[in-house]
């Protein structure tokens, strides 16, 4: 079963603000991050001549920003972290350059991903091979210099665990899985539903806030159910919440 809440959308910004993190490590870690030399030499020069055509004009020579956000650095680095390549690819090809008018011939999509591939090369990101291609860039993580971590507060992200009434008529996560990014804070694919239902349960606990957001949401008819749930992310010390977005039922039992 699954409802589709209506929530107030939020603008993009390719920083945030910086989190509160933990240290400990994901308990499932892709095949590839981008610390293992996603893309190659040649590719970053295709990308440096493309970013100085195409976007230095407001990110700066350096990505130090000027009329737009800095590309490099620890906020730079948290907004995208934790989350698939391809979400920032995405992001560029389909907004850059800002203002780009409608009329304007559109850049091929070869090369944003050059210009990524140079975005990594100046952040230290060290190259590989072979370059970077749109059919790979869905399956390499952008993590820190630190390798993969728990995801930052602010995210939107996508949880599962076991619903549990808290005291004073709060809602609780118990169970819950490290959560992670997901670019959807309404709908769920059938897959997306389907691979939640065949996680096992975590050790982490959440407190679940705005449940008003996810209309006919009501949580008394899915107390002990394991549930998924997607939201933002506040992590605080001993008092983790997800501000809910979606929630769907997984399963009437909620034993692993």
């Amino acid at each position: 079963m699954r409802k589709k809440p209506a929530i107030a959308s939020l603008a993009l910004l390719l920083f945030c603000v910086p989190a509160v993190l933990r240290v400990q490590a994901r308990p499932q870690d892709p095949a590839k991050t981008v610390l293992d030399g996603v893309y190659s030499d040649q590719q970053a020069v295709r990308g440096k001549a493309l970013y100085t055509t195409h976007c230095s004009a407001c990110h700066g020579n350096a990505m130090e920003g000027v009329s737009a956000p800095e590309l490099t650095g620890n906020r730079f680095i948290e907004r995208w972290r934790e989350g698939m390549l391809d979400g920032m690819y995405t992001f560029i090809r389909d907004r850059m350059p800002f203002g780009r008018p409608a009329s304007a011939a559109r850049i091929p999509d070869n090369d944003y991903l050059d210009i990524v591939t140079y975005v990594l090369k100046v952040n230290g990101y060290r190259t590989g091979e072979s370059d970077l291609t749109t059919a790979l860039v869905g399956n390499v993580m952008f993590v820190g210099v630190n390798g993969p971590r728990p995801v930052p507060d602010g995210s939107l992200i996508v949880t599962v665990g076991c619903l549990s009434e808290g005291p004073n008529d709060s809602w609780l996560l118990l169970k819950s899985t490290e959560p992670t990014r997901t670019r959807n804070s309404t709908a769920s694919t059938p897959a997306e539903l389907k691979a939640s239902t065949q996680r096992s349960l975590g050790t982490l606990t959440f407190r679940l806030a705005d449940l008003e957001a996810v209309p006919d949401f009501m949580p008394a008819a899915h107390k002990g159910h394991k549930m998924q749930a997607k939201g933002f992310l506040v992590r605080q010390p001993n008092a983790e919440r997800i501000s809910l977005s979606a929630m769907d039922m997984l399963d009437t039992a909620c034993g692993q």
